[in-house]
């Protein structure tokens, strides 16, 4: 069995200007985000996530028809990727199917909050690209 592992794609990462998110102190983010992702990686496998064994932790295949802007901005912004991976000398597509969030677990009484990220066809490793505290993508 493969283990989860997980990375900030810094070359993709899209903005949502929060300050729950994309302006918290790096103490924080290292503190929260980091520890939940690496949490994940020492209990689950690759399999574990993508059979949906990890309460709150699914793919967003259904990402395209959600209507609440967030999810609009994050299928678009996968669109805009798989344009740069289709230029690159091993070329991938990134489907819906690809496409996962993961509950970011005791942050600041947001029990809501979800990160975003793809899997490449090809490896095991998680591409951390969005932060949503307040769960916009899933929000109608």
């Amino acid at each position: 069995m493969d283990n989860l592992k997980w990375r900030i794609d810094s070359e993709n990462y899209l903005s949502n200007n929060s300050k729950q998110a994309d302006k918290m102190m790096v103490k924080h983010f290292i503190e929260m985000v980091c520890r939940c992702l690496d949490e994940y990686c020492e209990k689950y496998t690759i399999e574990d996530v993508k059979t949906g064994k990890i309460k709150y932790c699914h793919s967003c295949s259904g990402l395209r028809s959600k209507n609440s802007h967030a999810a609009k901005k994050l299928y678009n912004h996968m669109q805009e990727i798989n344009t740069k991976l289709g230029n690159k000398s091993v070329p991938a597509q990134i489907s819906e199917n690809d496409i996962y969030q993961f509950k970011i677990k005791e942050f600041e009484s947001k029990n809501e909050y979800r990160c975003f990220g793809y899997f490449l066809p090809y490896d095991n490793l998680f591409n951390l690209i969005y932060l949503d505290p307040d769960h916009e993508v899933y929000k109608e």
